[in-house]
């Protein structure tokens, strides 16, 4: 079995999490932008589908991320964000939604690309029925 769905507007990475001290406590929280940004990926899988792939089931995960912008000869995007972390904030959106951790996933594609509708493209595939 696999899924693909597409997750529109400007690909986003991961970004750190952040210290901020309230009334003499240390508090540690996730930057607003990457929280909504989860929160689309999560939105924009359960648009597609209600699959979710069981905790033992090794996983291969496609994603090409799309960004408007000058064009290079090449259209490889060579630019910020860096590719582990829209691998990441992708992932993390999919934990506990379409998969049970992004620990399970065993071979992963990634590209980073220009186009004319910036998106992350996103293909989850059970590798147990693939071989």
């Amino acid at each position: 079995m696999q899924v693909k769905f597409s997750v529109f507007g400007k690909p986003q990475g991961k970004q750190r999490p952040r210290l901020t001290n309230i009334g003499g406590k240390n508090i540690v929280y996730t930057p607003k932008q990457t929280s909504e940004y989860e929160k689309l990926v999560k939105a924009s899988y359960i648009a597609v589908s209600r699959t979710f792939f069981e905790k033992d089931v090794p996983l291969e995960i496609n994603i090409l991320a799309f960004f408007s912008g000058k064009y290079s000869d090449s259209g490889w995007m060579t630019k910020k964000p860096d590719s582990d972390n829209i691998i990441k904030i992708v992932l993390d959106g999919l934990n506990k939604v379409a998969f049970y951790d992004d620990a399970q996933v065993c071979k992963l594609y990634f590209e980073k690309r220009y186009a004319e509708v910036p998106r992350v493209e996103i293909t989850i595939k059970n590798l147990k029925e693939n071989g």
